[in-house]
């Protein structure tokens, strides 16, 4: 049972760090490429980008019924099944639905062409661009039905090169495209890129089948209707949620100093999800699907939640710690002095990030069950809860109370999650696990104290003594569960 446990571990340790490296890998060649593009289109180029690819994300919130996550679902189940036919039937399921859902957000985005010119840009001069695009929303669904395989069969390694290679691929072309076509070269970015993550798709996959068979309707109906029904919902949680932050965001524009409040928000929000997030992407690309695999033994659902809940906070807290320390420092180095502001959000927010290392894989157990009514609201009431928490807080305490609403939220919602899961999965923590949470919470809850009670010199003595503190306990802890000095050998035998 022990070596059970230990290679649980280690799985989850080594999908963490493999995700991670890709998103570093990513998030290096978006800096690099972001300057070029910068240069090459002005700040009246990029606010074009951003409106489009606003506008991209809303018609696939409405078409694509999250077709990602359900058919990763589906592929994980039927992977753990012995009969091979049932994998085979799903794949060949999986790409008729693609096809579906491609040529739907094609034909919408051709229909509402004009319209959508006018409501992005306030002219129909750009309508060309939503006709072009409808050759990419039928890319995007071939694409994800392939990921979907290489996401449900767990091939981690495989998706992390996938994601790196179509980044760097997709930074070349779009920096030369940008260079000879400046403006004009933003629909064709967003067209290149398209085709490039469906060819490097493909070929990833190219061993399992992609043969299109005879479609009949009502066989095809009867397959794809529950994944449909889920995605549905889904997808109306995806359309709401998106309502919701940007109601946010205008409440918080309209009640700024222009868009500068926004724009500390919007700082604060990128470091603690792109430069904190590597683990939560290891959750959604490894976790995810081995969640879905188990998803009908309530028992292997609660051990596996547990080991993640574990190596999440134990990865995370030093990390935290770490940015209480140096994040005014990062700031500046990422943007300027004039965002330091945004660290007031931070010296409170920062802490939810642990909360959040507990709640996540809480709220994938919903979604792994299949349960469309109790994941719909789920994900309501998380969106609510952050849109009402951040308006009255910010209206009371500003930038602080902004940080306030990001702890309160997880809290409110993580008991919520939390109550969810036990009562119709028998959830709950394990000792070890409970044990875990305590003590690095407190770690937490003692960063923001030193924070607000002492000066800067003090402050930051007494915040390196946590940390030291903080990575010490989690190296022990990390090695009680994987023999670290063992992992590391393994690891560098495998490469030799």
């Amino acid at each position: 049972m022990e070596q059970e446990n230990n290679k649980s571990y280690r799985s989850i340790l080594k999908a963490t760090g493999v995700f991670g490296m890709m998103q570093v890998s990513k998030m290096a060649i978006s800096i690099v490429s972001s300057k070029f593009v910068a240069i090459y289109l002005g700040p009246i180029g990029l606010g074009l980008v951003a409106l489009l690819n606003n506008v991209i994300n809303i018609i696939l919130a409405i078409t694509n019924f999250e077709f990602l996550k359900t058919a990763t679902r589906e592929v994980a189940l039927k992977s753990v099944v012995e009969d091979n036919s049932q994998l085979n039937n799903i794949i060949t399921t999986i790409q008729k639905m693609a096809v579906t859902i491609g040529v739907f957000g094609a034909i919408f985005s051709i229909i509402f062409s004009k319209y959508l010119s006018y409501f992005t840009f306030g002219t129909f001069d750009k309508q060309h661009w939503f006709i072009i695009l409808s050759i990419y929303f039928i890319l995007t669904s071939f694409s994800n039905a392939r990921l979907s395989l290489l996401q449900g069969l767990n091939k981690i390694k495989i998706l992390a090169l996938s994601n790196i290679i179509v980044a760097f691929i997709t930074a070349i072309g779009s920096i030369l495209l940008y260079y000879f076509f400046r403006l004009d070269g933003i629909i064709w970015v967003v067209l290149y890129s398209g085709v490039v993550l469906f060819c490097v798709n493909i070929y990833f996959t190219r061993e399992y089948s992609f043969k299109f068979y005879p479609f009949v309707f009502k066989e095809f109906y009867k397959e794809s209707l529950s994944v449909f029904k889920l995605g549905f919902l889904m997808s109306l949680n995806l359309i709401f949620g998106q309502i919701c932050y940007f109601l946010l965001r205008l409440y918080l524009s309209n009640h700024g100093a222009s868009n500068e409040i926004l724009g500390f928000y919007e700082v604060s929000t990128v470091i603690m999800v792109n430069y904190l997030g590597l683990i939560f992407y290891a959750m959604a690309y490894d976790f995810y699907p081995k969640l879905s695999a188990i998803s009908l033994d309530d028992l292997k659902v609660k051990s596996l939640v547990n080991y993640q809940i574990e190596i999440a906070i134990i990865l995370v807290t030093p990390a935290i710690i770490l940015l209480y320390i140096i994040g005014p420092f990062l700031i500046k180095i990422l943007y300027s002095k004039e965002f330091l502001d945004s660290f007031l959000i931070l010296k409170i927010a920062l802490f939810s990030v642990i909360l959040k290392a507990i709640i996540f894989p809480l709220g994938y157990i919903i979604l792994a069950k299949g349960n469309k009514k109790m994941y719909f609201k789920q994900a309501l009431v998380g969106d609510m809860l952050n849109l009402g928490f951040s308006v009255v807080l910010y209206h009371y305490f500003e930038l602080i109370g902004i940080g306030v609403a990001f702890v309160v939220n997880y809290i409110v919602y993580g008991l919520y999650i939390y109550n969810m899961n036990k009562n119709h999965y028998n959830f709950d923590f394990t000792k070890e696990c409970f044990k875990l949470i305590k003590i690095n919470v407190l770690l937490g809850v003692l960063a923001i104290l030193i924070i607000y009670n002492f000066q800067e010199i003090i402050m930051y003595i007494l915040l390196l003594i946590l940390f030291l503190f903080s990575f010490v306990f989690s190296f022990i802890e990390l090695n009680k569960r994987i023999d670290i000095k063992e992992f590391i050998e393994n690891k560098f035998k495998k490469n030799k």
